[in-house]
């Protein structure tokens, strides 16, 4: 893949501001904490499309995995993406390929209401992996897990509303394919 200097620019300024909010989070006890970090995987994947925007959230992981504190709470290295919060985190990449993939089908792309539906199935991932791996490390079942994210709801939906209104705003100065909306 050759990418041009805007690309390259877009690509790194996603895991560049979630490594800058990675300090602003709401603790849940033994859950993963809340964090503003989603709001800039369904923005990376809305605006970059499925290429450059998993690529974008791929490079994000990676920073985190060598050490770089980008992960919530400022933690970085192998020990964050083997705990609680290892799911979530993996669940980024495969909620932006989604979403971007999503996003690039023009018959999708007529609306708010399909994007806002594209984005809760985004979230649905991010539940789905972090649920999962939960489930694999406490040995409970998935729906048991699952019952117990109720607490990120509300913020998620708060977080979905302003990523629809930021991505409104911006759209038609850095989206890869402006003339969809």
């Amino acid at each position: 893949m050759r990418l041009n200097i805007k690309e390259i620019s877009l690509v790194a300024i996603f895991p560049a501001l979630m490594a800058a909010t990675a300090g602003i989070s709401i603790p849940l006890g033994g859950l993963p904490p809340i964090s503003l970090q989603t709001i800039f995987v369904f923005l990376a994947a809305l605006l970059l499309g499925p290429k450059l925007g998993t690529l974008s959230i791929i490079i994000y992981v990676i920073m985190g995995a060598i050490g770089l504190p980008v992960f919530s709470n400022y933690r970085g290295g192998i020990s964050v993406l083997i705990s609680h919060s290892g799911g979530f985190i993996i669940g980024f990449i495969f909620s932006a390929l989604f979403i971007g993939f999503m996003k690039s089908r023009k018959f999708l792309n007529k609306n708010y209401l399909y994007i806002f539906v594209i984005l809760v199935v985004g979230n649905l991932i991010i539940y789905m992996c972090g649920g999962a791996y939960i489930s694999y490390l406490t040995n409970a079942t998935l729906g048991s897990v699952l019952a117990i994210f109720t607490p990120y709801f509300l913020g998620d939906f708060i977080k979905i509303m302003l990523v629809m209104y930021v991505y409104s705003r911006i759209r038609y100065q850095i989206t890869y394919e402006p003339s969809l909306i």
